[in-house]
């Protein structure tokens, strides 16, 4: 199971990346600190998450590959998932989209970076 990026999306993201980031792809279920609502659980959001490898993320138990490392989300969203995924950016609404081989998932796939405000809380793991 693999996430491949096209070019524009991989410049968008890779400069945010180091060696202690963990990106999540994350279903907006209210569910795990970075989810904030569930008020979409009629209908189906991910969010393209960043957190370090020091802050919390035992809810995201399933893992793709990709070429810029591990992508987790939590393994209940694969229904909604498929084994060949695509995050692309369209810079004419400056936005992420994720989409499989025969339709898009999310046309507005929110780059969230929250590894500095969520390592001043406490949703690091000891």
């Amino acid at each position: 199971m693999e996430i491949k990026f096209t070019e524009d999306a991989l410049n968008k993201i890779k400069p945010k990346l180091d060696d202690h980031t963990v990106m999540l792809l994350s279903y907006a279920d209210g569910v795990g600190p970075y989810s904030h609502h569930g008020l979409v659980a009629l209908q189906i959001e991910f969010d393209f998450i960043l957190i370090t490898d020091k802050m919390d993320k035992k809810d995201y138990d399933g893992q793709y590959d990709s070429e810029l490392g591990p992508i987790y989300y939590k393994s209940y969203s694969k229904e909604f998932l498929s084994d060949n995924l695509k995050i692309a950016f369209q810079s004419n609404f400056n936005v992420l989209t994720l989409s499989d081989d025969s339709e898009t998932i999310e046309d507005n796939l929110q780059l969230q970076d929250l590894r500095e405000y969520y390592s001043r809380k406490v949703f690091l793991v000891s």
